[in-house]
């Protein structure tokens, strides 16, 4: 058997609110500080950039209050994630244009002017799609690097990130995975805050690890989901958070408590493959600590439990489904409200787009109609009304 390379990955990675308060307090290396030890247990560390940095010279009226800008300059942001152990840094992430072309652009060059490699965007769809190598103990690592077509960053033709549908992905495994050792799929898509993936990406996830991936590695969904290992392949479904404002953003803390929970990935691999891994639970600190720290004892065996809970759940079809169209039902409920607030041409030129174009909304819009289906099909079976035309109006709930 060939050398034994330990590979590690961590979820998402963004200077923003609470981390940038304890870096002003402290020093650039302090969001990374508790975690280093484990961190540096990896002999290739892979991490989700989810902000971008900007150089001095960007103008200050163009930054959108919105976006995951880091105020840091880059190149001081990109020695702390090497001294943190960091080699590979995904791009390809619904964040990557918060500050245009120009700051993913500047993001890519600092973190490669820093030695770190980096993948999943370019300015047309063929450079984003680029398979990136990278060898460590005689093991050579490819990686290809997709992010969805998402409500914050609406698709482009332009320069962006490798756009996840299935079958380009399927179309890249096929034409790299001879080409490599080790073939490594970063996916950053679906629904935020779900403890399971979506119908569609499960399916997707386990097609792709058939096809010949060896690893697959998602985020976006800011909470930990499973991980199992599908024909060979290690599948973590979501990653989660890592260096993230889980608690003074109102917004991931308003969908917590896992939001502030996840862990380190750890894989044992050859030339032949994964052949064993864990799972390093941490916590992210509430402020002024808000940053990623190992959890110990109780709290240890209490979290690696939650994890064993969410690889069950990956083993049952049924919760699967009634977890995502739950919310599925949710989400409509969100946009129907918004229509209902605005008027019809609006509703045609923007919320119509969104949920029918959009990739992220989609998806459930087709669980959406699938439960449509369903239940007029149900009631087409019922037995006919001798006294009424079938479906002669519209039903309605008095009691609302």
């Amino acid at each position: 058997m060939s050398e034994t390379v330990t590979f590690g990955a961590v979820g998402d990675i963004g200077f923003w609110k609470g981390v940038n308060d304890g870096v002003d307090a402290h020093d650039i290396d302090w969001p990374f500080e508790l975690m280093k030890e484990q961190l540096h247990r990896a002999d290739l560390l892979f991490g989700n950039m989810e902000s971008v940095v900007v150089a001095s010279d960007y103008p200050e009226d163009a930054i959108d209050p919105k976006g995951l800008i880091s105020p840091f300059p880059g190149e001081a942001c990109a020695g702390a994630l090497v001294r943190a152990g960091f080699d590979f840094m995904n791009l390809a992430a619904n964040h990557v244009l918060d500050a245009g072309a120009t700051g993913m652009d500047h993001t890519k060059h600092t973190l490669e002017a820093a030695r770190l490699v980096t993948g999943g965007v370019g300015h047309t769809q063929a450079e984003a799609r680029r398979l990136v190598t990278l060898e460590k103990g005689g093991v050579t690592f490819g990686f290809l690097c997709y992010a969805e077509d998402t409500n914050y960053s609406l698709g482009t033709r332009g320069p962006c990130h490798a756009y996840y549908e299935l079958d380009t992905v399927l179309e890249d495994v096929a034409k790299h995975k001879d080409a490599v050792d080790v073939l490594v799929v970063s996916i950053h898509a679906d629904i935020e805050f779900m403890p399971t993936p979506s119908v569609p990406r499960l399916a997707n996830f386990r097609a792709i690890a058939n096809a010949g991936a060896d690893i697959i590695l998602g985020h976006h969904p800011h909470v930990p989901q499973g991980c199992e290992m599908i024909d060979g392949c290690l599948i973590a479904y979501s990653l989660g958070n890592f260096i993230f404002p889980a608690h003074s953003s109102g917004y991931m803390k308003g969908n917590g408590p896992h939001t502030a929970h996840s862990f380190l990935l750890l894989a044992e691999v050859t030339k032949d493959g994964v052949q064993s891994f864990e799972r390093v639970p941490f916590e992210i600190k509430a402020p002024p600590e808000e940053r990623p720290a190992p959890v110990e004892g109780d709290a240890r065996e209490e979290m690696l439990g939650y994890l064993a809970q969410l690889d069950a759940h990956l083993k049952d079809d049924a919760f699967v489904l009634k977890t995502w169209r739950e919310v599925a039902k949710r989400l409509l409920a969100t946009y129907i409200k918004r229509a209902a607030e605005r008027d019809i041409d609006n509703v045609i030129e923007e919320l119509v787009g969104r949920l029918c174009l959009t990739a992220e909304n989609r998806s459930w819009m087709e669980e959406i109609l699938a439960m449509g289906r369903e239940a007029w099909d149900a009631r087409n079976a019922e037995e006919p009304d001798p006294l009424h035309r079938p479906h002669y109006r519209f039903t309605r709930n008095d009691s609302q």
